[in-house]
């Protein structure tokens, strides 16, 4: 029976833990849901950098256009977009992006050893979990909460439980106590429409720095994206659809 794990912050990660495990990082308010608009919004692949300098370093390789997105500690960096998923546009074309961020890049550069990482937030946890729970390949469960510049984040935690609580309801898993907790806080928030979300720390922070719609925002978006994005080479990219559960 495969167990799932959530790890409650992105510094309590032990990266050679991960070595056979199937991950997913979730960074709701904001970082893996801009990921994922802008993989749907025709943005690949993606590039989750640690900061700044590799972002502008690795910005200076490209040689095609793309988007250069990022933050720090809530605040928006000279010469970058802010990574802000009501802003995002489609691409024309497809065309690359990159991104920083305090958490949820942090998160997916300390998750990269593990067997198969995806990107996952309340948008797309409903995709995330039914590709997981495609694999079954007996592989350990490990949920990453990016959490909030070193504390925990409400919003992360209920985005594991997302996962979570899709998974048990599916098959036969183990579930640890932190994924307990995290699937009751998920099932608890959704009865609530995720209103409490609303007055978590990130949503405030958000706020502070003038983007009071994002959070509300990808609310509204609950489990409306079907894209699952998948961490390859390097690279955040969309992994190829499978057959669906019941269909």
């Amino acid at each position: 029976m495969r167990k799932i794990h959530v790890i409650t912050q992105k510094e309590a990660v032990r990266e050679e833990r991960l070595v056979g495990c199937t991950a997913a990082v979730i960074d709701v308010f904001l970082a893996t849901s801009t990921i994922i608009f802008l993989l749907d919004r025709n943005y690949e692949p993606v590039h989750a950098v640690l900061g700044s300098e590799q972002a502008l370093e690795l910005s200076k390789l490209q040689e095609a256009e793309h988007l250069l997105l990022g933050e720090s500690k809530g605040e928006g960096l000279e010469g970058f977009d802010y990574p802000d998923p009501c802003a995002l546009e489609y691409s024309a074309e497809r065309q690359a992006a990159i991104i920083c961020s305090t958490n949820g890049t942090i998160a997916i550069e300390k998750a990269k050893e593990a067997k198969k990482l995806y990107i996952s937030s309340l948008v797309n946890g409903h995709r995330v979990a039914e590709r997981i729970h495609q694999e079954q390949d007996g592989s350990s469960i490990v949920l990453i909460c990016s959490g909030n510049d070193d504390r925990f984040s409400m919003e992360d935690f209920i985005g594991a439980g997302q996962l979570a609580d899709h998974l048990a309801n599916w098959g036969s898993y183990e579930l640890s106590d932190a994924a307990k907790l995290a699937r009751k806080a998920y099932r608890s928030s959704l009865a609530e429409r995720f209103n409490e979300l609303l007055d978590s720390e990130t949503a405030d922070l958000l706020k502070r720095f003038n983007f009071p719609e994002a959070a509300e925002f990808i609310i509204r978006q609950h489990e409306q994206l079907d894209v699952v994005p998948v961490y390859k080479d390097g690279m955040i990219v969309k992994e190829l659809e499978q057959v669906r559960n019941g269909e």
